[in-house]
């Protein structure tokens, strides 16, 4: 199957279609080598799941004309399509002068699972800058707009920036890591807003809606969009952090070393075991269930649904209870390799009822566990915060539970988002630095660097170390070390 590598990350597709707005045409096959012209032609293509458009380097009109409420930017067609550009040199024009329609906007993904990585949005909302409706980033008649854009720029030259309007349902887009490069603040929604801003940014000040992690407003840029006032890679902010940083060039993150005519490079994977859970067992095979709950409202499948919106988004225990515990099922088919846990309290400005110590056990059959790490001591949280806890574990398991043993004071225990991932450092070698290999990422796995290497220990004292003519004391190794120090 096809594989686009976005740094560290692989994606693997049934087909990518390539879009080149210089040298493409509609009449080709949509290959690497025979691109389309048009974005809009590669998404007819796109069957309603499992394929990918990558823009090269060039700007696209990806501006939809469909009527009073529909038209504006780009549109996925209710199908799961994933969007991928070439960093700061692929440009979406959502153009809003182009057409007559009442509202314009720039994001209208119907399927919750679209994505766009690395993208850069002009957004022109021509005369709209009467009513926030009429021009907000995400919009489209008659439904809520969905999706996630990642490490994304958006170039907006509205006075009254927003993020959502829908009077039809709850907007659940999420940014990460993106660039809002704004005219003036930005203003509350009209309607919908259900949408997530994490690790994002702004030239002007946001409005206090939505979910808002780890953002900053009136932050200064240069002409790339690295951060001047702030520490974007410290804090994680802007389009040049992140696991799909624009700082990284497509291919290969970094050649680390060229020894005996070979080149090899250090690369970090990382997998997200996203669940995105709508009720107790939705969707097939995840089942999520814990020792009790608060009740209606509260069950535990509110921790694995992928937001914190509000007080009610979360896993509460049960009445009066502290110690206890919630899992989730990945099936009988699907066990996860995880050593990453992403723990977000719970969106609400009662603080003591978040976790204080907890364990993270697997188990393979619900009724046997394996501790994997005990962690204690979480104290002063923020409301809606993420905390990380790395943990070593090279094993799949079907289950992983969160096992509370203490809370910071309240009468029970609540927990927003349980987010479990795998991530590994690998050692790759490049079998010939050409550009044609850069880009299809070919490379031989030598050693999986997340295991400790071996280290041997030589006493001078021992038998098997002798002296030879100089004076000197010698040992005969059989292999080459990477490191040789005394004590």
């Amino acid at each position: 199957m096809p594989i686009i590598r976005n740094n560290q990350t692989e994606f693997t597709f049934n087909n990518i279609y390539y879009v080149d707005s210089l040298n493409g045409s509609d009449s080709n096959n949509g290959s690497n080598n025979s691109p389309f012209l048009t974005v809009s032609h590669a998404i007819s293509k796109c069957s309603l799941k499992g394929d990918a458009i990558f823009a090269k380097a060039g700007t696209y009109d990806v501006t939809r004309i469909a009527g009073d409420f529909d038209s504006g930017g780009l549109w996925d067609g209710n199908k799961e399509i994933y969007f991928f550009g070439q960093k700061e040199k692929t440009i979406f024009l959502c153009d809003g002068t182009k057409h007559s329609g009442r509202d314009t906007h720039c994001i209208m993904f119907q399927n919750s699972e679209t994505k766009a990585y690395n993208i850069t949005f002009d957004f022109k909302i021509g005369n709209r800058n009467g009513n926030n409706y009429q021009n907000s980033i995400c919009g489209f008649g008659g439904g809520a707009v969905k999706g996630e854009l990642v490490n994304c720029l958006f170039k907006i030259d509205s006075l009254i920036p927003n993020f959502t309007y829908s009077n039809n349902g709850t907007s659940t887009t999420k940014f990460t890591n993106c660039v809002f490069d704004v005219k003036a603040n930005f203003v509350g929604s009209y309607s919908g807003q259900g949408f997530t801003i994490e690790n994002c940014v702004t030239n002007f000040t946001f409005y206090n809606e939505g979910t808002r992690k780890n953002t900053y407003s009136r932050v200064t840029f240069d002409s790339s969009y690295h951060i001047t006032n702030y520490g974007e890679l410290d804090l994680g902010i802007g389009v040049y952090a992140g696991s799909y940083s624009w700082a990284y060039s497509w291919g290969l993150s970094s050649t680390l070393l060229r020894a005996n005519g070979k080149t090899f490079s250090l690369e970090s994977i990382k997998v997200t075991h996203e669940t995105k859970m709508t009720n107790i067992t939705v969707p097939t095979p995840f089942v999520a269930s814990a020792s009790g709950h608060y009740g209606s409202g509260y069950e535990p499948y509110k921790a694995f649904n992928g937001t914190a919106i509000n007080a009610s988004d979360t896993w509460i225990s049960s009445r009066n209870t502290i110690v206890g515990w919630i899992q989730i099922d990945y099936g009988a088919s699907s066990p996860k390799i995880a050593n990453v846990l992403e723990l977000t309290g719970r969106n609400s400005s009662v603080l003591t009822d978040n976790v204080k110590d907890f364990n993270i056990l697997g188990s393979n059959d619900s009724v046997n566990f394996d501790t994997l790490a005990q962690i204690r001591n979480q104290i002063d949280w923020a409301q809606v915060e993420t905390r990380r806890f790395d943990f070593e574990n090279d094993k799949p398991y079907r289950y992983y539970r969160i096992q509370v043993l203490d809370n910071n004071g309240y009468s029970y225990v609540a927990i927003g988002e349980i987010l479990f991932s795998y991530e590994k450092l690998t050692l790759f070698e490049v079998p010939v630095l050409s550009t044609d290999n850069i880009i299809n990422y070919g490379k031989v796995n030598l050693t999986n660097l997340t295991r400790p290497i071996p280290t041997e220990l030589y006493i001078l004292q021992d038998d098997s170390v002798s002296k030879n003519e100089q004076g000197l004391w010698t040992k005969q190794v059989n292999k080459k070390p990477l490191s040789i120090s005394f004590n």
